[in-house]
């Protein structure tokens, strides 16, 4: 497939399903929403660099745009996971 192609179905599909993107969205852009998408939902990072094909762990970060919550919700999932793994009550 050429990048002609793919730019062309891309266009095609913004046009369709995305109209307020329209002559916007690159395929670079796509990119970083794929990679932010996957680590928002559960994807580790590690795994998300490898998937972008990146040699050094910091061009992944730049890529992952996350809300600002991203931190706060970690610390609430880690506090969760150590509560049920040592049964503790309040």
């Amino acid at each position: 497939m050429t990048d002609d192609a793919l730019r062309t179905g891309l266009a095609e599909v913004v046009a369709r399903h995305l109209t307020y993107q329209v002559g916007q969205l690159t395929l670079h852009v796509l990119r970083h929403f794929v990679a932010a998408d996957l680590y928002r939902n559960g994807m580790d990072v590690v795994a998300t660099q490898e998937i972008l094909g990146h040699e050094w762990l910091n061009t992944t970060m730049i890529y992952l745009h996350v809300e600002k919550s991203h931190v706060e919700d970690a610390w609430v999932r880690a506090g969760q996971q150590m509560e049920a793994r040592f049964g503790g009550s309040r």
